[in-house]
């Protein structure tokens, strides 16, 4: 019985690193492929991608600031973020842990949040997507702002229970990336499709996690 549990044990481990390595490969792939855009920005372009038909607002409010707050931002916080959650990193490295921390939590409240946040008054989708990225920016700030503090108090489980909400929140860059064009594929109109894809970006993996984190301390309690 007891080899059969190990057996068991081994089996979960192996299959949570093949996961997780796979997922961090996804999202590293896909934050690079945004960056691959960033030509388009540096100097804008008006005439064609994001920015197409945006020059009359772009620099004469703060659209413009938040813009590049959040592209500089987002990528950078994704990436810097993604070697965190490595337990080999945090043992044999910590120093470079703390270090990547900081450029994580400096991303996200300096630049991403706030970024996200003037950008989405200027949504093509109006109110349901400005009210979707003001509460975005609220909660990724707040889950930082949180995780941080759990760390100085050498809270650690905490601390790496705020930092997976945190980063669930800034990894919907990517996911709704994916889920905007499948559903514009399957017939949703563009401004519906656009709504529903802010909201489905982050709103279930929030879910499922804070269902899985109680289910787990009710296992182990």
């Amino acid at each position: 019985m007891g080899d059969l549990n190990s057996e068991t044990q081994r089996f979960r481990e192996a299959a949570r690193a093949w996961f997780g390595g796979l997922t961090a490969l996804a999202i590293l792939v896909i934050a690079l492929r945004i960056i691959g855009t960033y030509g388009f920005y540096f100097p804008p372009n008006f005439d064609r991608g994001f920015l197409q038909a945006r020059q009359a607002y772009f620099w004469s409010s703060l659209y413009g600031m938040g813009f590049y707050l959040h592209i500089i931002g987002a990528p950078l916080a994704l990436i810097s973020g993604l070697p965190q959650f490595s337990r080999l990193l945090l043992r044999w490295w910590p120093q470079f842990h703390r270090c990547l921390g900081r450029i994580y939590a400096i991303s996200v409240l300096l630049a991403a949040a706030p970024g996200g946040f003037i950008m989405g008054f200027r949504s093509f989708a109006g109110n349901p997507a400005l009210f979707c990225f003001t509460l975005m920016s609220l909660l990724v700030s707040a889950f930082t702002l949180l995780a941080w503090r759990d760390a100085l108090r050498r809270k650690f489980q905490s601390h790496r229970r705020w930092m997976i909400r945190s980063y669930l929140m800034m990894v919907s860059a990517v996911l709704l990336r994916l889920i905007d064009p499948l559903l514009r594929d399957l017939g949703v109109p563009d401004v519906q499709s656009y709504v529903w894809s802010v909201w489905l970006s982050w709103v279930p993996s929030l879910v499922i996690f804070e269902i899985s984190e109680r289910v787990w301390r009710r296992a182990v309690t």
